[in-house]
């Protein structure tokens, strides 16, 4: 019997299915379970699904109405009877090992939640961003752990996580389909503070494909402020979420400071219509969790980060100049870790 479902969402993508199917035919580990969700696809997809269906009796193709990313993985969690569910992208691989190191690895720790490193593709992408995010070390936290949720190389990507099936079903953890991008962001943000134990392994199971023509993620970063927005929406979900879960209260400084991160780093880049959309829509979620002196009193965020409170919540606003200088000041202390803390203090004496 099948210990691990491998759940493929398909939107129009029949040029990618082959390879992405062909990774699964691969696998060292033969039992195992393919769910193909095909979300309402109007090109070739469903025919390749079917022509795969034939030839390999593993796969399984469920046929739905369009409703996006998270629906269709919601559906192929409803789908799955294994222990184990992890899953993959209709246009990326995993490596031959990926389903046995899986099991091994959940197996092994006893974890609700494992989360593994990937290879990029083409090979001679290079991002430093993406190669320290996939690329997490070898290590098991029991319960919440801020630096699991914080400073560990352990988000956003959801497709690089195996879950135990019957953890998400008691802890009733679902895709949001109301987020129509982000929704690995708040997958991981419901994911680690619910569950009992979740590992963390360098081991390459994944085959990443940083760009693809048409995709959401391409639409999106032509138009940084539109994708700001949509950061703050997914912000608004997350603590709404943590507020159900009662984890509000729990780590504040540190959820306050990934939020300035996640969405003021770039707004203040942005010209001042761009920036002024932004801090309009964030500034009101923030003050529906917490009032302006609790936000004030913060005093555990890093110099920067306070300074992209002020530029948030500052209800005229910040001058371009000063964010221009807030920006680099932001860029120094990320290459150089105390840069802000050791200029504020030359200034003092």
């Amino acid at each position: 019997m099948s210990r691990i479902s491998v759940l493929v969402p398909v939107y129009n993508v029949e040029g990618y299915l082959d390879a992405c199917l062909g990774s699964l035919e691969d696998q060292s580990l033969t039992d195992i379970d393919i769910i193909c969700v095909n979300d309402g696809s109007t090109d070739g997809s469903r025919a390749v699904l079917s022509q795969w269906e034939q030839r390999d009796p593993r796969v399984r193709v469920i046929d739905k109405p369009n409703g996006g990313l998270s629906s269709a993985r919601n559906a192929g969690i409803d789908a799955a009877t294994t222990e184990y569910v992890c899953f993959l992208d209709s246009d990326d691989r995993f490596h031959p090992n990926a389903c046995a190191e899986m099991v091994r690895l959940l197996d092994k720790t006893g974890a609700d939640v494992l989360t593994f490193g990937a290879t990029l593709y083409p090979l001679e992408t290079q991002d430093n961003w993406l190669e320290h995010v996939l690329s997490p070390r070898d290590v098991v936290f029991d319960g919440y752990d801020t630096r699991l949720m914080f400073r560990e190389p352990s988000r956003p990507f959801s497709w690089r996580t195996a879950c135990r099936r019957e953890f998400l079903l008691e802890k009733g953890i679902r895709f949001d389909e109301g987020v129509r991008f982000g929704e690995d962001q708040l997958f991981d943000f419901a994911i680690y503070p619910r569950a009992s134990r979740t590992a963390l392994s360098s081991e390459k199971l994944y085959e990443y494909r940083v760009a693809r023509e048409g995709s959401l993620m391409a639409r999106m970063n032509a138009d940084v402020t539109a994708k700001m927005l949509e950061h703050v929406n997914i912000v608004d979900h997350i603590l709404k979420d943590w507020q159900r879960g009662g984890f509000l209260g729990m780590d504040d400084e540190n959820l306050v400071e990934f939020i300035m991160e996640f969405v003021m780093r770039e707004a203040i880049r942005q010209d001042d219509d761009g920036y002024r959309r932004v801090t309009a829509a964030l500034r009101p979620v923030l003050l529906s969790f917490w009032d302006e002196e609790t936000l004030a009193a913060m005093d555990v965020l890093s110099t920067t980060h306070a300074l992209l409170m002020q530029a948030t919540l500052s209800p005229n606003g910040m001058p371009f100049a000063a964010r221009r200088t807030l920006a680099l000041a932001y860029y120094l202390e990320h290459r150089h870790p105390g840069f802000m803390l050791r200029l504020e203090r030359r200034f003092r004496s």
